[in-house]
C-alpha cells in the first residue's frame, strides 16, 4: 500500500484542473478516485477502496442523524475524478468553491489520502499547528487507551 507523503505547490487552471505530483501519477492513474470535502477547509483525494473504508461506518444506520449529517458530507459531497494523460483531475466547482481554491495550489500527503489545499489557506492552518501540544495530546490518548 502506497502511503502519500510530502508536499507540492501546483496551479490550478481556468477550467479548474490540477497536476498531481508526478511520482504518484501512476498509482492514481490506475486507480478510481474520490475526491470529498475534507474537515478543514480543503479538499480530500482518495483512491476508491481507501474512500470505501472511509464510508463503511457512515453506512450503517440510516436512521442516526449524525451518521446522516455525515453522509451529507462524506457521500453526497463526494466526486469521482479521474486523472487526465497530462496528469491532472478536474476539480468539480462546489468542492473548488468549497475549498476556496484559486490559482496556487497546495497538495499535500497524508498516508492514504492526498489533500488539496488553496496555498494561502493551507499556510494559515500550517502557522497554527502547535507540534508539541499534539504530540503531548496523543500521548495522553495513548496513555489510557493502555489503562
Amino acid at each position: 500500500m502506497t502511503q502519500f507523503l510530502g508536499r507540492a505547490q501546483h496551479t490550478m487552471d481556468a477550467k479548474g484542473r490540477v497536476s498531481l505530483p508526478a511520482k504518484y501519477r501512476p498509482i492514481l492513474a490506475a486507480s478510481e478516485l474520490v475526491l470529498v470535502e475534507g474537515t478543514d477547509q480543503c479538499l480530500w483525494l482518495f483512491r476508491n477502496e481507501e474512500y470505501q473504508k472511509l464510508i463503511a461506518p457512515l453506512l450503517e444506520d440510516d436512521f442516526d442523524e449524525t451518521l446522516n449529517d455525515l453522509r451529507e458530507v462524506f457521500i453526497t459531497g463526494a466526486a469521482y475524478v479521474e486523472v487526465d494523460g497530462s496528469g491532472r483531475i478536474r476539480v468539480p466547482f462546489e468542492l473548488r468553491d468549497y475549498a476556496s481554491l484559486s490559482k496556487a495550489v497546495t497538495i499535500t500527503g497524508k498516508g492514504t489520502r492526498m489533500e488539496l489545499w488553496d496555498s494561502e489557506v493551507y499556510e494559515q492552518h500550517r502557522q497554527g499547528i502547535d507540534k508539541k501540544k499534539s504530540i503531548a495530546e496523543l500521548n495522553e490518548r495513548r496513555k489510557s487507551q493502555r489503562s
